[in-house]
């Protein structure tokens, strides 16, 4: 009944005459264009970008003087091709040309950070009207999953740091009531936690959990271990990191209900979300020019791994054009028996530094760690660090797990590195998670052999992707 009055009064009261937002306009909106044709969809993206493009040479001094300089001009975009010529844009160029980098149009803008799963800290801006497109993109992606604003919703997420003001905090706690949501702070996810965390989704009894993929992997493992049975909501939306497939397999076993995945950040808020079907996720195409390049900057051919670079077609204040976010993913473009225009990307496979390289020329992908240990029962959180060319150190927190099967997972990590790299297996207490609440699983600290950010000199050398 909340979630109804919600819905239809209480929330467009709220956003429309209270904040003098737009979300809803964009949402209704997004609603009706999901279902256009991909040509008719591709043919307002490119009116879109070239509107984007002449915007950012007129009003914004590092675009227009970088362009400039290697004699590209917005107006002579005619095609996505076209638009390929364009240099990518990096997090040091962000930081070191943020003042540059935003309009010189007396746009309201709103300062956001990101820590990324680098852990490097990074503050950009965007305006008001692209925050309110992003927001209504999520809802629309978030309805797909049975959870649209106004449902009864139980977040398993960063919770407020240490030292927040007692203000902010029971501001906080007010908005999440009004909203209808309860909120457990991951950071509390230990073991001894567990039944705490047990009994308050069962009281709570949400229509829809959304969660970080790893607190609500373990939580489920802790179910699945101790034989509780929880509470089943209607389904789950996960983010914020990757989904494996044996994670999904475990989640939807133990909460008896489909498991949704997105893929987003705080750069652009939700890029890519699973519809009923999961056939990959729906690209938020109305908001975003997605592309998948290789390490030279070229369209990677379908079906192989590469970059993931996004072009914001709203942010006026402070433009992403081509923006090299650090993931990677499957290029091909897929069509969903949903019917929906909107392209599926495939399949987001994580983090460019996820991949580790040896000495003897292997490319380890990050994936392989977790679908490996996974099967090491013992092991309750783990993170593989490449701290340089030939070491790896694999951390587990798995104080029951036996000197015989440590021996065995050496052995399989061995047999896929080689012998060119030393394998050092450290038993921790604790593995923190990161300032945002997430866990990186892979992490290189070596530096790769082609980074991906010497793409942009070469562009800004050459003046051409091609």
């Amino acid at each position: 009944m909340y979630g109804y009055f919600y819905r239809h009064l209480l929330f467009p009261f709220f956003d429309r005459v209270v904040k003098g937002r737009q979300t809803l306009t964009h949402w209704n909106s997004f609603e009706h264009t999901q279902w256009r044709s991909r040509a008719q969809l591709e043919g307002q993206q490119l009116t879109d970008l070239r509107s984007l493009l002449t915007h950012a040479e007129a009003t914004c001094p590092w675009y227009r003087e970088t362009w400039a300089n290697l004699q590209l001009r917005a107006g002579e975009v005619n095609s996505f091709q076209d638009f390929q010529s364009f240099p990518l844009l990096t997090r040091e160029a962000i930081r070191d040309h943020r003042v540059e980098l935003r309009t010189t149009q007396p746009l309201k803008l709103i300062p956001k950070s990101t820590g990324g799963s680098s852990g490097v800290p990074l503050q950009f801006d965007l305006d008001t009207g692209s925050n309110d497109r992003r927001t209504a993109m999520m809802y629309r992606g978030y309805r797909w999953a049975g959870g649209e604003p106004g449902t009864r919703q139980l977040f398993i997420w960063g919770g407020p740091v240490a030292g927040t003001a007692g203000w902010k905090q029971w501001k906080q706690a007010l908005h999440t009531a009004f909203d209808n949501r309860k909120i457990i702070n991951c950071f509390d996810f230990t073991p001894e936690r567990m039944p705490v965390h047990v009994k308050a989704l069962d009281r709570f009894k949400p229509e829809v959990i959304v969660a970080y993929t790893t607190p609500l992997y373990e939580f489920a493992r802790y179910l699945d271990e101790h034989g509780i049975e929880p509470f089943s909501p209607k389904s789950i939306i996960v983010g914020a990191e990757k989904l494996h497939d044996f994670q999904r397999t475990l989640i939807e076993r133990v909460f008896k209900c489909k498991v949704f995945e997105t893929y987003g950040s705080r750069e652009f808020m939700l890029i890519g979300a699973e519809c009923g079907e999961h056939a990959g996720l729906h690209l938020s195409h109305e908001n975003l020019y997605v592309e998948i390049l290789d390490d030279n900057g070229h369209p990677t051919p379908a079906g192989e791994e590469g970059n993931i670079v996004i072009t914001d077609l709203f942010n006026h204040g402070m433009p992403f054009i081509r923006y090299v976010n650090g993931d990677r993913a499957v290029a091909g473009w897929k069509n969903c028996p949903c019917g929906r225009g909107l392209p599926l990307l495939t399949r987001v496979t994580g983090r460019r530094l996820d991949t580790l390289e040896t000495p003897d020329g292997r490319k380890i992908p990050g994936e392989f760690f977790p679908h490996l240990i996974k099967d090491f029962t013992a092991v309750r959180r783990f993170q593989v660090v490449q701290t340089t060319d030939d070491t790896i150190v694999v951390k587990l927190v798995a104080p029951d797990m036996s000197r015989e099967s440590e021996e065995q997972l050496l052995h399989a990590i061995t047999a896929c590195t080689g012998w060119s790299v030393q394998i050092q297996i450290e038993r921790v207490a604790e593995i923190p998670l990161t300032k945002a609440g997430k866990l990186r699983v892979v992490v290189r600290e070596a530096k790769p052999t082609e980074p991906c950010e010497n793409v942009n000199v070469q562009l800004a050398a050459s003046g051409s992707a091609q």
